[in-house]
């Protein structure tokens, strides 16, 4: 069960699309509607963009590793933005992953896949 948190139409339909073959996978419009769907469904992982309306991707994993949720769901990040300082922040916030706008879709997949296979069963 895969958690696809994206306000941009076209990434949150290309991003499930691209991943819904082999996951289930439910889709928020923001960071926030994410945190009450992170409150009542387990999910293994989290794709999130970081630059949201409201809250970001980035307050959205320190809300779930403060909340003890981070451990055993990994959460990618996904931004326009390649700067240095936003590279830093990602680094810093123990996501499993970051992908800059626009990414092949294979290293979507691939990176999901890795994920997901070294999570304990």
């Amino acid at each position: 069960q895969l958690l696809n948190v994206e306000d941009d139409l076209d990434y949150q339909e290309l991003i499930t699309v691209m991943l819904s073959a082999q996951h289930a996978v439910t889709v928020c419009s923001s960071a926030e509607e994410a945190v009450a769907k992170l409150d009542g469904e387990a999910f293994d992982l989290v794709v999130s963009d970081i630059n949201m309306h409201g809250m970001t991707g980035l307050e959205l994993l320190y809300k779930m590793k403060r909340d003890g949720k981070s451990e055993s769901c990994p959460v990618i990040l996904c931004s326009g933005q390649s700067d240095q300082t936003t590279r830093d922040m990602v680094m810093e916030s123990g996501a499993a992953g970051f992908l800059v706008k626009p990414y092949p879709i294979d290293s979507l997949k691939n990176l999901v896949a890795t994920l997901l296979a070294s999570q304990p069963k």
